[in-house]
């Protein structure tokens, strides 16, 4: 495929864009790893915090919610008992007490000289007046409608602002609503609650600092850790990037660049709530407040505060704020921040190149080894990172890198495929060549019946091109020339150059030239035209019929038989080099051999026929063409030929070269 790099960088460029825009598909996919780590690598527990809750038993006892404000005034009076480090509500008084007596007797309209004197009480001063004698943090919501709310209450601690303004990164609301200032002008502490959920609704990371009717607040959790530690201030170090610190004297915060942090669920067991109703008749375990911090809320499903949290479980949002400030206390919340961001991207962007262009470059097998190894390997990676509270999203990484893998291995297999179908054309059309080349070839072998009755040939090709050749000529009544060769290699360029040899020779016995200088012409003009140092192994002669006798020279051949009537067998060996093998510039340099044939049957054969199979694994050989020689008991040349050729051929062995042979007898020709 021409532009397979072209629809492999769109891929690219998609799984990019995808990664960065992050829609809400792919957040969902994140949520799954992250959700999981959360319920598989859960470690220690949740200490040092109790939650008084409002439960279902305490709303049986103490009747329908809200509860008057003495009411709370009891819990903070026992709870006060046992020093706690700080008492954080998850409830909001922005409303005023609908069952204070004081107000309930206002509205009766009763004239002063018509009442009773005695001390009305008021609800409001007593809880009031609790508060102040407590380490109180009491809870502020961010609501972003533009309702106008008339409290002049401001964040309780100082902050320490270094670098860009922090309020253009964290989250923002227009508006408050927040406890009566009354109440809230006397607390230690004013935290947000509000928790803002997953795309799913699941509580996953929470913000610690808020930008509220354009004032910095920290999260409840936050301020209750500063109370319970004893701490004034608040050091936000930002820059251009967001969020850099945030830090009180003694903890560091660890958050985002928009002070969310993300919310390790450790073991909440029940041994951490202690139930309201027992507090205020002050019936429990005075161990499970005593130098803890507290916070007031509530389980009950009548009111509402119920989340799902990513460990799957659902519980009370009072538990969330728990689970924060244990983290801030532990430095042990999940920390996804520009940095860790930045080595996912990171890992995401060289893997998904990998993973696109490897499988392209290098075989299916070894880049399978290899995309299996790096999954495993970024897995483990992000599960061993996770045990430091660091994360990276492994699996939208390695949904991302098998959706790269497997794309470029569709590609592979279409341009591979492309390729067979192609090499299969291209193959169809040489082997019509070669079926052509092969048909134009049988024809430059000679065909005449007036000599077959002294020289019989036939040639066999291992492909469909030989490059073996035969020839013989006769020039006069008396004189027949003849020619056998080997060309190195098979094949049509062994054939072209066979061709070549065939027409230099036709066209000098024609002119009935020696066999010498027949040999130098030929010598020299393969050397010119040949294809890469390709050469001719040559037995080249002359039959005299009326003498009786042969001329020849053998040029690197295999060395010519000579068989007697009494099937003796004798070998005329090689005295030159091959043809074409250099260049020669003298007709001397051919010297020719004479011998009588009177009585004599000469074979002429290429070493396709003594190295060609006659059983799997075993090779003909000198020794095996005269034994089937002497089987056949005859010395004629078309009989032996004929059936060395069928012995070669007919047990379905390929055949590992041309099978040429060229037989002289004449005195039993047929």
């Amino acid at each position: 495929m021409k532009n397979k790099y072209i629809y492999l960088g769109c891929v690219f460029l998609f799984l990019i864009i995808i990664k960065f825009i992050n829609p809400p598909i792919i957040q969902k996919i994140s949520f799954i790893n992250y959700d999981f780590y959360q319920k598989v690598f859960n470690r220690g527990e949740v200490k040092d915090i109790t939650i008084v809750d409002i439960d279902e038993k305490s709303i049986a006892k103490i009747g329908q919610f809200p509860w008057r404000r003495d009411t709370y005034s009891k819990i903070l009076t026992n709870l006060n008992l046992h020093n706690p480090k700080a008492i954080a509500f998850d409830i909001v008084f922005s409303e005023e007490d609908k069952q204070n007596p004081k107000d309930l007797l206002s509205k009766l309209q009763v004239e002063s000289d018509q009442l009773i004197d005695i001390d009305v009480i008021d609800t409001n001063k007593i809880f009031v007046k609790s508060i102040k004698n407590s380490k109180v943090i009491l809870p502020i919501l961010g609501d972003p409608k533009d309702n106008f709310v008339k409290n002049n209450s401001k964040p309780k601690l100082r902050l320490i602002v270094k670098g860009e303004n922090p309020k253009n990164f964290i989250y923002k609301f227009k508006n408050k609503i927040i406890s009566l200032e009354e109440i809230s002008s006397v607390a230690s502490g004013i935290g947000s609650i509000s928790l803002i959920p997953s795309i799913d609704g699941v509580i996953r990371n929470v913000p610690v600092l808020y930008n509220i009717d354009d004032n910095l607040w920290p999260s409840l959790a936050l301020e209750t850790v500063r109370i319970a530690t004893g701490q004034k201030n608040l050091l936000i170090k930002s820059s251009k990037n967001g969020i850099d610190l945030i830090k009180t004297k003694k903890n560091i915060i660890p958050s985002d660049q928009n002070a969310v942090i993300n919310v390790k669920y450790n073991k909440f067991s029940k041994n951490n709530y202690v139930s309201a109703v027992d507090v205020i008749n002050n019936d429990f375990d005075h161990k499970r407040v005593e130098n803890k911090i507290i916070l007031i809320g509530s389980s009950a499903q009548a009111l509402f505060d119920i989340v799902k949290i990513s460990n799957g479980k659902i519980i009370p949002g009072v538990e969330v704020h728990a689970h924060i400030i244990d983290n801030i206390l532990k430095n042990q919340s999940i920390l996804k921040n520009i940095y860790t961001e930045t080595t996912e991207n990171i890992i995401f962007l060289f893997l998904i190149i990998f993973l696109i262009f490897i499988p392209m470059k290098i075989k299916p097998k070894f880049s399978i080894i290899f995309f299996i190894g790096s999954i495993i390997i970024i897995n483990l990676s992000s599960i061993i990172i996770y045990q430091f509270n660091f994360y990276i999203d492994s699996l939208f990484v390695s949904i991302a890198g098998v959706t790269a893998f497997m794309i470029s291995l569709y590609f592979r297999y279409l341009e591979e495929n492309s390729l067979a179908i192609e090499n299969e054309k291209k193959q169809s059309i040489l082997k019509k060549e070669r079926e052509i080349a092969g048909e134009v070839q049988k024809k430059l072998f000679p065909s005449n019946k007036k000599i077959e009755k002294y020289i019989f040939a036939r040639n066999t090709p291992a492909k469909d091109v030989s490059g073996d050749y035969y020839d013989y000529y006769q020039v006069n009544d008396n004189e027949i020339y003849f020619i056998l060769g080997d060309v190195t290699g098979k094949g049509i360029k062994a054939g072209i150059l066979m061709a070549n040899a065939a027409a230099v020779f036709r066209s000098l016995v024609k002119m009935n030239s020696s066999v010498g200088k027949t040999a130098l012409y030929m010598n020299n003009q393969v050397k010119d035209s040949s294809y890469q140092a390709m050469f001719i192994t040559v037995i080249l002669g002359k039959i005299n019929l009326k003498k009786k006798e042969m001329e020849f020279i053998n040029m690197g051949h295999e060395p010519m038989m000579v068989l007697d009537q009494k099937f003796n067998f004798e070998y005329v060996k090689s005295t030159l080099p091959p043809m074409g093998l250099m260049p020669i510039k003298d007709e001397s340099f051919f010297k020719t051999t004479n011998l009588d044939i009177s009585d004599k049957t000469i074979l002429i054969y290429t070493d396709g026929v003594t190295e060609g199979y006659v059983d799997e694994g075993k090779e003909l050989e000198v020794v095996g063409l005269e034994n089937e020689i002497k089987k056949l008991n005859s010395t004629s040349p078309e009989i032996i030929i004929n059936h060395v050729t069928n012995i070669l051929t007919d047990k379905g062995f390929s055949l590992r070269d041309d099978i040429t042979v060229l037989g002289i007898n004449i005195n039993n020709s047929n």
